[in-house]
């Protein structure tokens, strides 16, 4: 009697792509890293990141801004998240200042991604109370888990995988000039969706 499969098999030894993206949310509001509106997992997430993308647009309650869409692999030693399993989630304002600025002053000793990355927030306070950012700190990788998990995040790299997510509206701003996103930007707050798409020039 075969055993009963539904949901297809997680691979053992490898990285795992689900079907629908596995959706990580920052909640710049309590300082938690959660999944869905109300599931929580702490104050901080030690990852691999395999990607990072910019976009423009709305997103939640934040409109007309500018967004990084990073992907990652969880560390081996991550507990809040599921093991060697691809993720996503958006960070914008500070946390997209202090996240650039990690990653240019990593570049001068070589590729940041062969490192992990701890993502954990910091308090801050203005005129309208208490609020968060993503404090981003780096270590090189120490156990074999860790140094193993690269080889299988090159490897899964390799199939060039589709990183894309489908649930919001964002545009793409990648390899557009400075001009060409002034101009979303500007169609943006006129009419609230651009009147026209835009290429990425060939310049």
């Amino acid at each position: 009697m075969s055993a009963l499969i539904v949901f297809g098999q997680r691979p053992k030894d490898s990285i795992f792509m689900p079907q629908v993206p596995y959706a990580v949310r920052n909640d710049c509001s309590t300082g938690q890293w959660k999944i869905g509106d109300d599931d929580f997992r702490g104050n901080t997430i030690e990852i691999s990141i395999i990607k990072v993308a910019q976009f423009f647009g709305t997103l939640g309650k934040t409109q007309n801004t500018q967004w990084f869409q990073v992907w990652f692999i969880p560390a081996p030693n991550c507990e809040n998240l599921p093991k060697n399993t691809v993720c996503y989630t958006y960070i914008k304002t500070r946390s997209i200042t202090q996240f650039s600025q990690k990653v240019t002053e990593l570049m001068e000793s070589g590729e940041p991604a062969e490192g992990i990355f701890l993502a954990s927030f910091e308090k801050h306070s203005n005129e309208y109370g208490n609020y968060y950012s993503i404090k981003w700190d780096w270590r090189e990788r120490q156990t074999e888990p860790e140094k193993k998990q690269l080889s299988l995040i090159a490897s899964f790299l390799l199939s060039r995988p589709q990183l894309v997510d489908l649930s919001t509206k964002l545009i793409p701003i990648d390899g557009l000039t400075p001009e060409e996103i002034e101009r979303i930007v500007r169609s943006l707050h006129s009419e609230g969706e651009p009147t026209e798409s835009v290429k990425p020039s060939r310049k």
